[in-house]
């Protein structure tokens, strides 16, 4: 059967885009097994470990901090949200399920988040004198997404204006500046380091609780004082 060159070059097109993605994963990959390592990689050094060449790399990444962010998002996967929703209803037992499963892992193993608190401060000085419309999000926000399920309960009983100040307080205890903070700053061990991430989470939601008991939403909060009973004519 003879084909066409109209029917060949989807097929030689698709097969280049395949080739392409291979060549890319590979170079990933090589660099996420140096970082494992505890090497910051060039372009060459991840050329080598991927058995191509560095030109071959440079058409894919033009700098090896572009690299390195790609290789640190392959390593941080995203934690599965529904390991909150499955601790209960209440939220300091989903927060804690949140720092003990993202927040801790954090601090296991910093690299990969060092790298990308790397790459967002770079990508910040990058974008500074561009106009907003033309800035691209410096963070993808995934501790939003974990504080957001967090306090999921609390909307059924609270403003959901309330609640996002909430959210927004607890994105500064825990987290990648957080650990930037309890290692760098306060010199504090691992474990000592998970221990007072914790507790800073938990006095930070026990705090916000004391200030906004949560009650059925509309209703008004019942007055101190006795109530009259009603008298029947």
């Amino acid at each position: 059967m003879v084909l066409s060159r109209q029917e060949k070059t989807p097929r030689t097109t698709a097969g280049r885009a395949n080739q392409k993605a291979r060549t890319r994963q590979a170079l990933i990959a090589a660099t996420v097994e140096l970082i494992r390592e505890g090497k910051a990689p060039s372009i060459p050094d991840a050329a080598e470990r991927a058995l191509m060449s560095p030109a071959t790399a440079y058409r894919y990444f033009s700098s090896a901090q572009a690299l390195w962010e790609e290789a640190s998002l392959e390593i941080v996967e995203d934690w599965d949200t529904d390991q909150i929703d499955q601790v209960g209803e209440d939220p300091r037992a989903r927060l804690d399920a949140a720092v003990r499963g993202v927040g801790w892992h954090m601090l296991d193993d910093e690299l990969p988040y060092r790298n990308l608190v790397r790459s967002s401060l770079e990508r910040w000085y990058e974008q500074s004198g561009l106009p907003d419309d033309e800035q691209v999000p410096i963070r993808q926000g995934r501790r939003m997404a974990y504080n957001t399920k967090v306090v999921e309960p609390l909307r059924a009983t609270l403003p959901d204006s309330t609640v996002d100040e909430l959210v927004n307080a607890l994105a500064l205890v825990w987290g990648t500046e957080a650990v930037l903070v309890l290692r760098d700053v306060c010199r504090l061990d691992t474990e000592h380091a998970k221990d007072t991430m914790l507790r800073a989470a938990r006095w930070m939601l026990e705090g916000f609780l004391a200030e906004h008991p949560p009650r059925t939403r509309g209703r008004p909060p019942q007055s101190g004082g006795p109530q009259r009973k009603n008298s029947k004519a």
